[in-house]
């Protein structure tokens, strides 16, 4: 089963003074840089969802495959769909006979544990990764992040009407998966949470490094590449 992780990084950061996605998380590396780390080490492939910030966070990331929700404005779910699309779009070009797990996961979420990534997805093959399941870790009864989806279920989502995330939700009815990781509810989308978190104001991470290496993917025409299974992952910089 093949597995791809959805960070979702394209709201506006109105309470932050910088886009989220480039906010320095830990070891120099920005919240979004920290995140395509963890799902790469768990063995997902990563595809980042920008929107508000859209240059910036491409400045910040050259090296990670982003898609541009151009409607992020009318939804947080209307971003979902973008990454949702292009990661099963890819699926089918890569392996139409096989099967994908997706992961959604918003990127001011950085603290997510490399094991809980893999145990999420253990859950999902001892399941029914062919049929519609949908996964949601809970920590001490909260619920959190990421989301977990077999290719059925978002397909399903990927068609569900409205713009309310929750409510399309409701018709997956995701199972809970309790976690020992607190970072599954750990949100830091304001000033104040990262200043508890890190003891300082938020600050962009620094520039990455740049060596001429060109992304694999062609154009669309659409504000993305198209996928090959190499332009997922991010370089080793990033």
């Amino acid at each position: 089963m093949k597995a791809v992780a959805i960070i979702l990084a394209a709201g506006k950061s109105r309470r932050m003074s910088h886009p989220k996605a480039n906010i320095e998380h830990e070891g120099g590396r920005s919240f979004l840089q920290s995140l395509a780390s963890t799902f790469l080490k768990a063995g997902c492939g990563v595809l980042g969802v920008v929107g508000s910030d859209a240059a910036m966070v491409r400045e910040q990331h050259p090296s990670l495959m982003l898609v541009t929700s151009e409607h992020w404005e009318k939804s947080f779910l209307a971003s979902v769909k973008v990454g949702l699309e292009a990661a099963l779009r890819e699926a089918r070009d890569s392996d139409p006979e096989g099967t994908v797990a997706v992961l959604v996961h918003p990127v001011d979420m950085p603290a997510l544990r490399v094991n809980t990534v893999k145990s999420m997805l253990k859950e999902m093959e001892r399941g029914d990764p062919k049929g519609v399941l949908a996964l949601r870790p809970e920590y001490e009864s909260a619920r959190g992040w990421p989301l977990v989806l077999s290719q059925a279920a978002a397909e399903k989502l990927l068609q569900a009407e409205g713009e309310d995330l929750e409510m399309a939700l409701k018709a997956l009815n995701p199972r809970p998966v309790s976690v020992k990781d607190p970072g599954v509810i750990v949100n830091i989308n304001t000033p104040e949470a990262y200043e508890r978190v890190f003891g300082k104001a938020p600050i962009l991470a620094p520039p990455p490094k740049r060596r001429g290496v060109k992304r694999a993917g062609v154009s669309n025409g659409s504000g993305a590449e198209s996928a090959s299974p190499s332009s997922y992952a991010a370089s080793p910089e990033e």
